[in-house]
């Protein structure tokens, strides 16, 4: 009891607070200035350097004249149903970036370039990516599709992604060639199964590694609990993740609150497939038979048996906040759930 009045008096205060707070004519949180030297890359000899941010005098707009030699690009607003990943990293530690469709036909998506040290946009490309499909991109590939130029100023980008596919999604994932690091980069404003959910009653994993890969040095592990108070037999559809194409569906019985960890070489022999060095990706999309939203927590991780270490690489982002209507390119069983 005591706990609980405590807490409601300290909200009170609280919302005291910030009724003063929001009566202040300017915010009384002093503002600091980040030195260039913490910019991703360094800014060139003759590029200037951006204006000064605007202060509560100025508020923001989201068109502001970009300064000479600075910018030659109109800036982009980010706020306008843009997701953003933010940094990405060539060279010896390397961005891959995946885009996924859970919707029943082919998707676009507009990827456009930014120059992460001078904010500079350096153009857009389209990317059309099949059904189910999740097809992995190197940042030089971006960068073409986007028509960057070779000259460009900056060495490090941002990626500004947007799809009108509700179902839209895309994982970010480094890869260091010298150490063989894997690592999932992926930050999220919204999870990709978030956004599948209220579209088709699945949830997915992307990009799982086959035994393919690399000679099955980075092999998959499937995590699976089943939350629901009874058994239930959950359909797995795989799908090769360069094109979409169903290599195979399998049921899996599930035991009423009970965890599964099971290698994805488990389910190509439950499909008999044999992927080839051309299919070194796939996608498993679960549902429930019932058509009920599948009472599963699902996880995806990968042993990087150069480094012996195990790292979760589940999380997947969605393009756009999840939506509330049943309705979109999922097109109920006749999206990823199949």
């Amino acid at each position: 009891m005591r706990f609980t009045i405590g807490l409601i008096a300290s909200a009170g205060l609280l919302g005291a607070a910030l009724a003063a707070f929001g009566a202040r004519a300017e915010d009384p949180i002093p503002t600091i200035q980040i030195p260039d030297e913490y910019r991703l890359g360094s800014l060139p000899d003759g590029v200037m350097k951006p204006p000064a941010p605007q202060t509560a005098a100025a508020p923001r707009t989201s068109a502001a004249p970009a300064a000479a030699g600075f910018e030659t690009a109109s800036a982009i607003n980010g706020t306008n149903n843009y997701a953003v990943i933010a940094p990405t990293y060539t060279g010896t530690t390397s961005s891959f970036i995946r885009l996924f469709n859970g919707g029943s036909t082919a998707a676009s998506f507009s990827v456009t370039v930014v120059g992460a040290t001078t904010g500079t946009n350096y153009g857009t490309g389209v990317i059309v990516v099949p059904t189910r499909s999740s097809p992995q991109f190197t940042m030089t590939e971006i960068r073409s599709k986007a028509n960057v130029s070779a000259s460009a100023t900056d060495t490090t980008f941002s990626l500004y992604i947007q799809s009108a596919e509700p179902t839209a999604g895309y994982q970010h994932v480094t890869f260091n060639g010298n150490n063989f690091f894997f690592e999932n980069s992926s930050v999220c404003a919204h999870l990709l199964n978030e956004a599948i959910a209220p579209v088709v009653a699945s949830v997915a994993l992307i990009n799982v590694h086959t035994s393919s890969l690399a000679g099955n040095q980075f092999p998959s592990q499937i995590d699976i609990h089943n939350y629901f108070n009874a058994a239930i037999n959950y359909k797995f559809t795989i799908a090769d993740a360069a094109n979409g194409t169903v290599v195979g569906q399998t049921n899996v019985a599930t035991a009423p609150n009970t965890s599964y960890s099971m290698p994805f070489s488990f389910f190509e022999n439950a499909i008999n497939w044999h992927p080839t060095s051309a299919q070194p990706h796939a996608n498993i999309i679960v549902t429930d038979p019932s058509g009920a939203a599948p009472a599963v927590v699902l996880g995806l991780s990968i042993t990087n048996n150069q480094l012996t270490a195990k790292i979760n690489m589940t999380t997947a982002c969605s393009v756009n906040a999840p939506t509330t209507a049943s309705v979109g390119g999922g097109g109920g069983f006749t999206g990823i759930g199949y």
